[in-house]
């Protein structure tokens, strides 16, 4: 993760009316012994991208909050204020308040529902990550059911669910392009990717979780008491073991090399670089976007590259190998993983790569399904040996590292 610690400011809103509770605050109802609003507190206290911290809370619970935040020593809780009318307005109070007291202006802004106790680092990271390369990113997961559009309990339209998302919180902002959207958009929203939406800004998606539940009913809480027990078990287990990222793992390796042929563009990561040769293959014979496609199959446990693309199907004649890199991406996430890092490398003796790798790295990154992961790509020759050595051909490597695409 390249993002320098402390860059992200969050506002925790938690002004909420809990009025489908059945007289249970939300907001301080207690999960595993704590405050619901304590658990995702305590993850913003020990993240090192985490800077300053408000929480937003109604009138009746700001006491409540201010003791939440004191005896579970949240240091970065810089506020614990009184929220407004609608979401939104607790939200502006929540960054006026960030404004004020922050020495430096914050660059990023993260909004998260006090209600949802089970966010994680790995989930901050990854939005930090897209909203870096977007200005706008919102945690959200595949919906699974199939949905209905039915004014008047009457079916007018079933849409393509491939395309449909449940948002979630986190949603992490540029500090400027959210407070210039709460000074533009006036029209209630329920979430602030709307209003950013809305004064015609882009919004990135990024992998939630499906335990990452908003406590809205009595029955939420009860799954949020099971989550967390879950979660306390998978913990016990995962210090008995190592880590819990480690034991959450799968890596996979690939490998591929062609022949070079005369003619250019070398067709490479998915660049054309200017070169007196090409590398001969059935698709686009880009061996780094090869070697890569198969690691993520391998670490998945999904066959070989050769077994989904064969090279007698004269569909993939010519084709750009970044697809081969999405679908694999795709496949591995109907398996349950996504792919968090990749570490490939070129072997050429000619032409010189090393000025490239940058440009690869963010091709490489920009391909749906590897967006939000961390990318290290290099160049090495054999020093004249054998066919690569001598110009004839180039090859690569490729090592990926697969985590659950839902914890």
């Amino acid at each position: 993760m390249s993002s320098a610690p402390g860059r992200l400011a969050v506002v925790v809103v938690a002004a909420g009316q809990s009025s489908r509770m059945d007289s249970v605050d939300k907001q301080v109802a207690m999960l595993g012994g704590k405050p619901v609003i304590s658990h995702s507190l305590r993850v913003f206290e020990e993240s090192d991208l985490v800077g300053p911290v408000v929480l937003v809370m109604s009138a009746e619970n700001v006491e409540a909050g201010r003791t939440a935040a004191a005896e579970g020593k949240f240091t970065k809780v810089v506020g614990v204020v009184v929220g407004g009318e609608r979401r939104q307005d607790s939200v502006k109070i929540g960054l006026d308040v960030l404004t004020s007291q922050a020495a430096i202006r914050p660059e990023f802004v993260a909004i998260h529902d006090g209600a949802r106790p089970f966010i994680d680092s790995v989930m901050l990271e990854r939005g930090l990550q897209t909203a870096e390369k977007v200005g706008a990113a919102i945690a959200a997961v595949p919906v699974k059911d199939t949905i209905k559009i039915a004014p008047h309990r009457l079916v007018t339209e079933t849409p393509d669910r491939s395309d449909l998302w449940a948002v979630q919180t986190p949603q992490i902002f540029r500090f400027d392009v959210l407070e210039a959207a709460h000074e533009t958009a006036n029209e209630d929203v329920t979430d602030d990717a709307s209003m950013v939406e809305a004064v015609g800004g882009l919004v990135a998606v990024f992998d939630g979780s499906h335990d990452n539940i908003k406590i809205t009913t009595p029955e939420d809480l009860e799954l949020a008491g099971l989550i967390f027990d879950r979660r306390l078990g998978d913990s016990a287990n995962a210090d008995a073991k190592g880590s819990a990222h480690a034991a959450g793992s799968r890596f996979g390796t690939g490998f591929d090399g062609h022949r070079l042929a005369e003619g250019g563009p070398l067709r490479l990561g998915g660049l054309d670089i200017v070169f007196d040769y090409h590398l001969e293959g059935h698709s686009d014979g880009d061996v780094l976007f090869h070697a890569i496609a198969s690691a993520v199959l391998g670490a998945a446990g999904l066959g070989d590259l050769g077994g989904h693309f064969p090279s007698s199907d004269q569909r993939f004649a010519d084709y750009d190998s970044a697809q081969f890199i999405e679908e694999t991406a795709r496949l591995a996430r109907q398996a349950g993983w996504m792919v968090d890092h990749v570490d490939a490398t070129i072997i050429a003796q000619q032409p010189r790569l090393g000025s490239e790798t940058p440009r690869m790295a963010e091709r490489l990154g920009a391909i749906e399904g590897l967006e939000n992961s961390s990318i290290n790509i290099k160049v090495t020759s054999t020093d004249h040996v054998g066919a690569i050595g001598n110009g004839d051909g180039i090859a690569a490597q490729a090592i990926v590292t697969l985590i659950p695409a839902y914890t």
